[in-house]
């Protein structure tokens, strides 16, 4: 096995590898990475620090060591805080990190204890461990994707904070125990080797965590219209089979609305495109009101929306659309033009891919629209039926 100096370079290394990878990801995207980055940097400082503790002056070794590498995995939990969207007080991580060194001089130069020194340092790095656990556990948004690295951080967590209050009790309790921290007993060495290595495995979770929300964000970007925050028209053709095929499985129904916005481009040509812009995100707040959250909206065109219903008839879905037509003409300002909705309705059948849904709603939403507009609209036994809003 290699000895303890070894260990703490090869540490050093990985700390620089994980930098390395972590200065690659864009930094503005996802909170967090910053702290890793200067975890990494405090890593490696603090692993070199302890692999040439020897050859430095004590202070180095036993004050300035101890506190850079407290630093580091301060700078851990920080950057754990932040990606889960939790805050740390500066007060509370600095406070936490002067006083662990108050406490290692005080039994270095007062009181010479390398007993209390190592209590002290396992028993900061057990908390550390558990704040991070309990961050990831208490947090809401590792599901899917981030569950995995979610799972892994935790059992870092486990075995980091494991390993150290193994060596809280060791020191405390026992009295065959080394007096030096870079001492090559077999214990010492194996834990000396883990616990080098405690570092760069929580900076890894972080990092992987930290790719699960860019991954996030683009796909997101990808998923929502920019303008109105609705399901994008990609979205709509990549999610609309999935709910189809569901419902043929339940064995209940589904509806699509087609919804034409009237008087867009009137508003856009009188008022300019920045009132147009406010009747379609006006349009999405105001009908998320009216909606339950398994409803699925998209903007598919310029002014035209897709509106999926689960476990809706015909006869329910009509009443969807005029409810939205109600909260629409309520929650306008008499500023501009009045925006109406003509709907076109559609009731899933057992033949029916999405090409023929949507095909039957926007052959009502035509009928609507050329009804005069402001309309709800559906299909019944192969013709265009009206349903005067």
């Amino acid at each position: 096995m290699l000895n303890t100096k070894e260990a703490f370079l090869i540490a050093s290394l990985f700390c620089f590898v994980i930098f390395l990878l972590l200065f690659s990801v864009k930094q503005d995207r996802v909170h967090g990475v910053r702290q890793l980055l200067l975890a990494s940097v405090l890593g490696m400082a603090g692993n070199i620090l302890y692999a040439f503790g020897r050859e430095m002056p004590v202070v180095f070794a036993y004050e300035v060591a101890n506190t850079v590498y407290a630093a580091a995995s301060m700078a851990i939990l920080v950057s754990y805080r932040q990606l889960f969207g939790r805050r740390c007080p500066a007060l509370l991580t600095c406070g936490s990190i002067a006083l662990l060194t108050a406490f290692t001089a005080y039994f270095h130069y007062v009181v010479n204890s390398f007993d209390a020194r190592t209590i002290a340092v396992s028993g900061f790095q057990v908390g550390i461990a558990g704040v991070i656990a309990l961050t990831v556990l208490n947090s809401r948004d590792y599901q899917g994707r981030s569950r995995y690295p979610a799972i892994y951080v935790l059992c870092m967590c486990a075995l980091i904070g494991g390993g150290h209050l193994a060596r809280v009790v060791r020191h405390a309790l026992m009295s065959d125990v080394p007096q030096s921290l870079l001492e090559p007993s077999g214990v010492n060495l194996l834990f000396l080797w883990a616990n080098a290595f405690a570092l760069p495995c929580l900076m890894l979770g972080g990092l992987l965590i930290a790719h699960c929300r860019i991954v996030t964000s683009i796909e997101n970007a990808a998923n929502c219209d920019f303008l109105t925050g609705a399901w994008s028209r990609r979205a709509f053709h990549e999610s609309a089979p999935r709910l189809l095929e569901r419902s043929r499985f339940d064995r209940q129904p589904l509806a699509l609305l087609l919804i034409d916005l009237d008087n867009l481009k009137p508003t856009n040509d009188t008022y300019g495109h920045a009132a147009g812009d406010a009747a379609l995100t006006d349009f999405v707040r105001l009908s998320r009101t009216a909606l339950r959250p398994v409803d699925f909206l998209a903007r598919i065109g310029g002014d035209e929306f897709a509106l999926l219903l689960p476990d809706t008839d015909l006869i329910a879905a009509v009443s969807v659309a005029r409810r939205l037509q109600a909260v629409i003409a309520d929650g306008q300002s008499g500023e501009t033009l009045q925006i109406t909705l003509s709907v076109g309705v559609a009731v899933l059948r057992a033949d029916d891919t999405l090409h023929t849904l949507v095909t039957r709603a926007d052959e009502a939403l035509y009928g609507a629209k050329g009804a005069g507009r402001n309309r709800v609209m559906t299909e019944a036994g192969g013709r265009i039926a009206r349903l005067v809003a």
